[in-house]
């Protein structure tokens, strides 16, 4: 299998992050009626966020995009392309976040997810998140870091 590589993401791959996005949520997408747009701005997410790219071969596998609020850093999305899914990618993204929480002060990580997302609610609890709080159909969840 091909080496897995992180990099800042830039405008130019907007193209290619809403690719990976759309193939990494088109269960949910399927399965959730009410589940928002996940690729909607991507290209203003990218420029206004901190943003990286998981790359194989040159093709973009992986995604986050994050940033400062308030008192921890959100993640806005977090996807992972079904063919790099089961390597622990979900994980290496996410610790870009994590570095940048800590090197900047910041004790925690939120994000939202759908309710109806199972598996990737599961996954967020394998990794140590909890559920903060549940409104409707979204659970914002949260991550103390070390």
């Amino acid at each position: 299998m091909p080496e897995i590589k992180l990099r800042r993401a830039s405008a130019a791959d907007t193209e290619a992050v809403t690719t990976c996005i759309a193939a990494a949520y088109a269960d949910a997408l399927r399965d959730i009626p009410d589940l928002p747009d996940v690729t909607d701005g991507v290209g203003d997410d990218i420029v206004a966020h901190q943003a990286w790219v998981a790359t194989q071969d040159e093709d973009i596998v992986g995604f986050i995009v994050f940033d400062q609020v308030d008192s921890a850093v959100m993640i806005f999305n977090l996807a992972v392309s079904p063919k790099a899914q089961g390597a622990g990618l979900a994980r290496r993204l996410i610790g870009i976040a994590e570095q940048e929480a800590k090197g900047t002060g910041t004790a925690k990580l939120r994000l939202r997810t759908h309710k109806l997302m199972q598996a990737t609610v599961s996954m967020y609890l394998y990794l140590g998140w909890h559920e903060k709080e549940v409104s409707g159909k979204t659970i914002l969840m949260e991550k103390e870091l070390e």
